[in-house]
C-alpha cells in the first residue's frame, strides 16, 4: 500500500517562507461551535457528504474522532421547499439525501441549516451558472528561438457521456470513449517550469465571475509502468519529489489539482505524471471557495481559521458546475 508522504515535507519546502515571514502570534479566544462542511454540485443529486462535529481545542488529539455529531437535524432549502438530509448509517457525523431525488439547480441559491442541542448553524452558497468550454490553438510559444505553435484538441464532450465514463471506469477499458492524444514532451522547453510549452490549452466562457476555477488532472491508469519517472530538480521544485512504494516503483500522488482565475489556462506537463488516459474535470467554484483559500494558503499557521462562510460556526458550505473531458497522454517516441 502506498504511503502518503507526511506533511513535514510539504513545510520542508516551504522553510523559505518562514525564514522571511514572521508569523502572527495574536490569538483569537477559542469558543466551541459546529465544524460543518458541504458542497453541491450542480445539475446532479447532492452525492458529496455533509460532514458535522463539535470543534476541538488545539490541544486535543482529533485523530480520536469523538466529536463527530450523528443526530443532528440537517435541512436544505432552495428557496422554494426545504428538505432534510439524513445520517449515514455506522459513519457518525455523515449526512446524505437518501432519496437521491433533489437535483441541485445551477445559478440557484442554497441554505444549509444545522441544529443540534442548543447550538445553530447556517449558511448559504449560490451555485455557479453553466459555462462554455473549449480548447484553443497557440502560436505565441518559442523553443530555444524557434516557434512552436500548440494545436486545439477535441474535447469529446458530446461523445463521452456520463454513463459511458461511468461504464469505462467499472470496467477499466477505455477503448469505448473518444479522445485526443497529446505528447509528453521532455527537455528544457516542455518540463522545467510554469510557463513550459503547454500540450495544450483550455479556455472557458460565463456570463458571470466564478469565484474560482479548479481542474483537476486524474489518470486513469496510475500504475507503475505507466508513471513519468522524473527525479530531476525542476520537477521536484514544480510537482514535488517523487515518491517509492513498498517495491520500490516511484509514484506521484494523483490526481492533480490545480486552481486558477485565469479565462484561458496552458495546461502543461506539471498536470500530468502518468502516461495514458485522463480524465480532466473543469470546475466553476462559488465565492465562499475563493473567499476560504485565500490568506494562509498553506495553513502554516495553525492559529490562524480560513474565511468560512458558516454562521455559528467553522468550516464551508460551497457549490461548483463540473465539466469533465478525456485526452490520452502518450510518452514522446522521438527520444
Amino acid at each position: 500500500m502506498r504511503k502518503t508522504p507526511h506533511r513535514s515535507l510539504l513545510l520542508l519546502s516551504l522553510f523559505w517562507l518562514l525564514v522571511s515571514c514572521e508569523l502572527p502570534v495574536e490569538q483569537n479566544p477559542y469558543e466551541e461551535k459546529l465544524v460543518v462542511f458541504g458542497n453541491l454540485v450542480a445539475s446532479l443529486p447532492i452525492i458529496d457528504t455533509v460532514f458535522i462535529s463539535l470543534s476541538y481545542t488545539i490541544e486535543e488529539p482529533h485523530e480520536q474522532e469523538a466529536k463527530w455529531v450523528g443526530d443532528a437535524d440537517v435541512t436544505l432549502t432552495d428557496g422554494e421547499i426545504s428538505f432534510p438530509l439524513s445520517p449515514v448509517a455506522g459513519k457518525p457525523g455523515r449526512y446524505l439525501d437518501t432519496t437521491f431525488s433533489h437535483i441541485i439547480q445551477p445559478g440557484k441559491t442554497y441554505e444549509l441549516e444545522v441544529m443540534w442541542r442548543g447550538y445553530h448553524s447556517r449558511a448559504t452558497t449560490t451555485v455557479p451558472d453553466t459555462f462554455t468550454l473549449q480548447s484553443i490553438p497557440s502560436s505565441q510559444w518559442a523553443c530555444n528561438g524557434e516557434p512552436e505553435s500548440v494545436r486545439a484538441i477535441n474535447l469529446h464532450e458530446r461523445e463521452n457521456t456520463p454513463e459511458r465514463v461511468q461504464l469505462a471506469l467499472m470496467n477499466r477499458d477505455w477503448s469505448s470513449l473518444a479522445m485526443d492524444t497529446v505528447v509528453y514532451r521532455d527537455g528544457e522547453c516542455w518540463s522545467a517550469s510554469f510557463a513550459s510549452i503547454p500540450l495544450f490549452i483550455l479556455k472557458w466562457e460565463a456570463d458571470y465571475e466564478p469565484g474560482l476555477m479548479r481542474i483537476v488532472s486524474l489518470a486513469l491508469d496510475d500504475t507503475a509502468a505507466h508513471a513519468i519517472v522524473d527525479t530531476s530538480l525542476s520537477a521536484a521544485a514544480f510537482k514535488g519529489p517523487m515518491y517509492r512504494d513498498e517495491n520500490g516503483n516511484y509514484y506521484r500522488p494523483n490526481p492533480f489539482v490545480w486552481n486558477s482565475k485565469q479565462p484561458e489556462q496552458p495546461i502543461n506537463w506539471i498536470y500530468f505524471n502518468y502516461y495514458g488516459p485522463y480524465l480532466i474535470t473543469v470546475v466553476a467554484m462559488d465565492q465562499s471557495i475563493h473567499d476560504y483559500f485565500q490568506g494562509d494558503p498553506f495553513q502554516i499557521n495553525q492559529y490562524v481559521l480560513p474565511d468560512g462562510n458558516i454562521q455559528g460556526g467553522y468550516g464551508l458550505f460551497s457549490s461548483s458546475f463540473a465539466r469533465p473531458f478525456l485526452v490520452y497522454v502518450a510518452p514522446d517516441t522521438a527520444l
